[in-house]
């Protein structure tokens, strides 16, 4: 193993690196851009989503290539019932009301706090962001249950969550 600051420090962890030196750049540029072309700061801000999610996908396909029977096994188990798990609880969170009362805050707060010059732009703007921050809500709640169902997944196989 070569003795590096970052272990093995590989093609892959270089290219890491260049895409969080990337995305940093893309964060500090888009304020400036939105100001000069706001037009070219969407759509160069749905590209950088876009490049994020397909790098995503890139790593889970790599890293699954070195899985084992029980490792596909675990996570097909994760996958399958912790975005149920998760939709379900996501639900039951939305159904109390200090939980929607203050996503509705947010919301109301965000929106209200940006002058649009018109009251239409600014329900536009509200039902936007109230979708937001409801898939936001959904993903951060799934994720978790896929951590939850991970975690149940190893207990019952006997492993403690160790790993192969």
């Amino acid at each position: 193993m070569k003795g590096t600051v970052l272990g093995h420090a590989g093609g892959f962890t270089r290219r890491l690196l260049l895409l969080a030196a990337l995305i940093a750049g893309l964060l500090v540029a888009v304020p400036w851009l939105q100001a000069q072309h706001p037009a070219l700061a969407k759509a160069l801000g749905s590209a950088g989503v876009l490049a994020v999610a397909g790098y995503a996908i890139s790593l889970i396909l790599r890293r699954q290539r070195r899985m084992d029977e029980v490792h596909l096994a675990g996570q097909g188990f994760a996958s399958s019932y912790g975005w149920i798990w998760g939709g379900v609880a996501t639900t039951l969170l939305l159904m109390l009301p200090p939980v929607m009362n203050r996503l509705v805050d947010l919301v109301t707060a965000r929106a209200g706090g940006i002058s649009t010059g018109s009251p239409g732009a600014t329900e536009h703007l509200a039902v936007h962001l109230a979708f937001f921050y409801a898939i936001s809500l959904v993903m951060v709640v799934q994720g978790l249950g896929v951590c939850v169902a991970s975690f149940v997944w190893w207990r019952r196989m006997g492993r403690g969550g160790a790993g192969a």
